[in-house]
């Protein structure tokens, strides 16, 4: 297809964590350094107790409960509420109210890994009362009601990596004249199944995700969303102010073991991110890291750092937000902008005498970047899914 836009900017960000809803509250969260995790409850009667995990904080659940509505005789999963409440929060943001004839073709595109998988379990559980969607195809849908947004409107899944996948999506779309402007949510919710699975895969546990540790061992999942809102170049206001520009969405798939990376793939998906930014590793300034805490992972992300990107500032906020699963890549892709914005790198929560590789990793307080220009955010998952986004500071 022939490209008819060569530019897509980020206008608008919007989010709900661990840390609080919001971008303010996410954005002191990650510079504050404090984790935010809770015991999760054991599941089953094997299931060892004291693991640890993270929740959107009731006071902020409940604020988005109340800021968002569903259709008539619809039970809205919370799934769908951190995703509708993001993509208000992002176009509010942008400088759009919901239903601006601006938006009305946009894109609507949604990374998630679980969907709504709390619907399935109540239903399982027999607490299902028959009115709620569990088809992930509901989540866009409910985004473009919020959006006001009558254009295509669909759902990514590709792991942990499905937000940053759904930008590659909605950029595509933008740089081939389908639509002007998009709006990406990466979205997941608590989920009993997700829970049991990395219990069993004994990657969970009494430890908090400390990335890129030698004592690593967990992984510490979460909740929440992440929103973007994508404009073309022509479609810019002038009182617009951009967070940044995108310059690069790459994504691969290795399909070459259900759990364990790649180390070839993932650093092939590198290469390409860059490529497509028409950039070397040596522009690259800041990089929010996958950086899940499990060992394997970070040595394969952590050499790659080491070996082609040895001058860039690394963090990896999970760390302070614990993994949010499909919506790792947005809360990655929030910060980044940040970032741009504010020309400040959040803390990962480690001791610098526990790096283990001579990485550049930010720790203790937030580092300031004051020249920062390329920001990249990285996002792999389960079933060798790579994604990995770059953005570019306004000047």
């Amino acid at each position: 297809m022939t490209a008819t836009v060569s530019r897509v900017f980020v206008t608008g960000v919007g989010i709900i964590s661990p840390a609080g809803a919001g971008r303010q509250a996410y954005w002191d969260g990650l510079c504050s350094a404090a984790p935010h995790f809770d015991e999760l409850p054991p599941l089953y009667a094997g299931m060892k107790p004291g693991a640890l995990g993270a929740w959107v904080p009731e006071s902020a659940r409940e604020a988005a409960i109340a800021a968002t509505k569903s259709e008539a005789g619809a039970k809205p999963r919370l799934a769908e509420v951190y995703a509708m409440y993001a993509a208000t929060e992002a176009i509010e943001d942008a400088g759009f109210l919901a239903g601006d004839p601006s938006l009305s073709r946009s894109v609507v595109c949604v990374g998630t890994s679980d969907g709504q998988a709390d619907a399935l379990e109540a239903i399982y559980a027999g607490n299902g009362d028959g009115s709620s969607r569990f088809s992930s195809a509901g989540i866009p849908s409910s985004v473009a009601q919020v959006v006001g947004s009558a254009g295509p409107a669909f759902a990514v899944q590709a792991t942990c990596a499905s937000t940053n996948a759904a930008l590659s999506c909605a950029r595509d779309a933008l740089v081939s004249g389908i639509a002007e402007t998009a709006v990406v949510v990466g979205c997941d919710a608590y989920s009993q199944k997700n829970i049991i699975g990395f219990s069993s895969l004994q990657a969970i546990g009494p430890t908090g995700c400390r990335p890129f540790s030698r004592d690593r061992r967990f992984v510490t999942p979460a909740e929440g969303a992440g929103a973007l809102v994508l404009q073309t170049e022509r479609s810019l206001r002038q009182d617009q102010h951009p967070y940044a520009e995108l310059v690069a969405a790459s994504i691969s798939n290795d399909a070459s073991h259900p759990t364990t990376p790649d180390p070839a793939g993932v650093r092939r998906c590198h290469r390409r991110a860059l490529e497509e930014a028409g950039l070397e590793a040596s522009h690259i300034d800041v990089i929010y890291a996958h950086g899940t805490g499990s060992r394997i992972n970070d040595e394969i992300e952590g050499r790659i750092f080491v070996d082609d990107f040895a001058h860039a500032a690394v963090t990896a906020v999970k760390g302070t937000i614990g993994h949010m699963m499909g919506a790792a890549g947005a809360a990655g892709a929030v910060a980044a902008c940040l970032t741009l914005r504010h020309c400040l790198v959040p803390p990962t929560v480690v001791d610098p005498s526990e790096i283990e590789l001579d990485l550049n990793l930010v720790t203790g307080a937030a580092r300031p970047v004051p020249n920062v220009c390329y920001v990249q955010n990285n996002a792999f998952g389960f079933g060798g899914n790579n994604a990995i986004s770059i953005f570019r500071r306004m000047s």
